[in-house]
């Protein structure tokens, strides 16, 4: 790439604030066709809102300033892959109908007449391998609606959509978030053959191995501002993997002979599964396994065709049928949660309402409590007062554990709550639900790809595979299998 070639975004004196807040400050930036330009920092430094206004889709609530071009004359087509990305689908479409009508729309904004069968289809399998799926599988892929695919999967079709556009610059933020190592390497793929074709690439990330491997220039955020230099995190490990194993605790909560259909497909087939008192049990899993499934299952937002949920030995019904108490009991924090954020009220506000809801803490006292948990987790009190736009990504996941726990939960699933963190705050947040859990005698049930943060602390192991658990064990036993 020659310097003096013309570049494709070009960003003076960005700056970017939520009332009195100022998110980023002073960022000058040219991103030019042919490299992928990463954004790495800690959680809260500014990436995503450097992202949002590269993109020209600034949050909510926030007011950008500087200059943001777009090339010459604005003539470049720029595509956004958002933290929440699976929130960009149409969950009444089904994929193949969505990813069609979108070809249709760029061919008639293109000025292209006529497409036969076979040539959108070539073109639809090709925008989905660029998004890590596996084309022997397209027609399965198509045939489903968003609902029917895990988390990450999800994520990748939002990605194929937005690939849909033949964008000439790509942002995405955190896009291997809840992938396993062979679809993170595929979509990784899919981003390095994009720069190849010319095409540039913002990627905002804390997965040091995709810098690693497709990074031509790293920008490291910190406290809203960008720096040329930095250093990269140093492995964390948080103890041996053969500690002496606890005597088993009774159960608190029973998966039994659980099995789930979607339209005719089986995705669970007769799961069983105990959570045990003051345990972690860490459950691991290609993207698509069923984990989620399973983990939405016990928090009651999807009812089994055959088999029981039991909490305490009863049975739990589904969520909308659930008491108070129950809800209380058995809290889920999921992969997407910080999208179910009201944005109109303060994140502590709504941190504290479901202690005042679900425990009958009156209003002072349930605040004083969120801002504490918050605190542990890494937010401090000028930030909880902040509206959901005034808070990251990851800052907004954390908001969502802290918001579980002031219910305090007999059993706390947690379905891909570290994977957009970076590794220091993923091991406060651990530290965190363990300090919970040897307190409080809780179930936690944690659901990831992360096995180098879980594993160390985790009491048993649950592999999950073609909708089935296939084992359950040690974490030793695990690594070593």
């Amino acid at each position: 790439m020659a310097d003096t070639e013309e570049p494709l975004i070009r960003v003076r004196g960005l700056r970017v604030s939520a009332g009195e807040t100022v998110l980023v400050d002073g960022v000058d930036l040219d991103v030019h066709g042919g490299e992928i330009v990463t954004l790495f920092g800690p959680s809260g430094a500014g990436k995503t809102t450097i992202a949002t206004a590269l993109a020209g889709v600034p949050a909510a609530g926030t007011v950008v300033s500087g200059q943001v071009l777009h090339g010459r004359r604005g003539a470049v087509r720029i595509g956004y892959l958002p933290q929440n990305a699976a929130g960009t689908l149409n969950p009444a479409r089904r994929i193949g109908t969505a990813l069609g009508e979108l070809d249709r729309i760029r061919r008639r904004r293109n000025g292209i007449r006529g497409s036969s069968r076979a040539e959108r289809q070539r073109r639809i399998a090709e925008t989905l391998a660029a998004a890590a799926f596996d084309i022997d599988a397209l027609g399965g892929v198509l045939r489903k609606y968003p609902f029917e695919f895990s988390g990450g999967e999800r994520a990748r079709l939002a990605l194929a959509q937005v690939l849909t556009f033949d964008p000439d610059v790509l942002v995405v933020d955190e896009p291997t978030v809840g992938l396993d190592p062979i679809a993170r390497a595929k979509l990784l793929t899919g981003l390095d053959d994009l720069r190849r074709a010319g095409k540039a690439v913002v990627l905002v990330t804390h997965d040091t191995f995709a810098l690693e491997q497709v990074s031509d220039r790293t920008l490291f955020i910190r406290h809203g501002r960008l720096h040329e230099t930095g250093e990269l995190p140093v492995a964390v490990t948080t103890g041996p993997l053969d500690r002496t194993p606890k005597a088993p605790a009774e159960p608190a909560l029973r998966v039994r002979e659980v099995s789930v259909s979607y339209r005719g497909s089986t995705v669970l087939h007769a799961v069983d599964l105990e959570l045990r008192r003051g345990e972690m049990l860490a459950m691991i899993g290609a993207s698509g396994a069923g984990k989620s499934t399973i983990g939405r299952c016990i928090a009651g937002l999807v009812t089994p065709d055959v088999g029981e949920v039991r909490l305490d030995d009863r049975p739990l019904p589904s969520l909308r049928r659930r008491t108070r108490a129950q809800i209380a009991a058995v809290q889920y924090v999921w992969q997407e949660s910080a999208a179910s954020f009201d944005p109109r009220r303060t994140v502590l506000d709504q941190v504290a309402a479901t202690a005042i809801r679900l425990t009958g803490t009156d209003r002072a006292r349930a605040t004083a409590d969120a801002l504490e948990i918050l605190h542990h987790l890494g937010i401090d009190h000028h930030q909880a007062e902040r509206y959901p736009a005034g808070l990251s990504g990851g800052q907004l996941q954390r908001a969502a554990l802290a918001r579980a726990l002031g219910a305090r939960p007999r059993v706390l699933v947690c379905d891909e709550i570290t994977t957009s963190l970076d590794q220091p705050l993923a091991q406060r947040i651990l530290d965190h639900l363990d300090e919970y859990r040897h307190r409080t005698g809780a179930a936690v049930l944690v659901i990831s790809h992360d096995l180098r943060g879980y594993l160390p602390r985790a009491d048993r192991v649950a592999v999950v595979d073609a909708g089935r658990i296939i084992e359950t064990g040690s974490p030793a036993t695990a690594l070593d299998r």
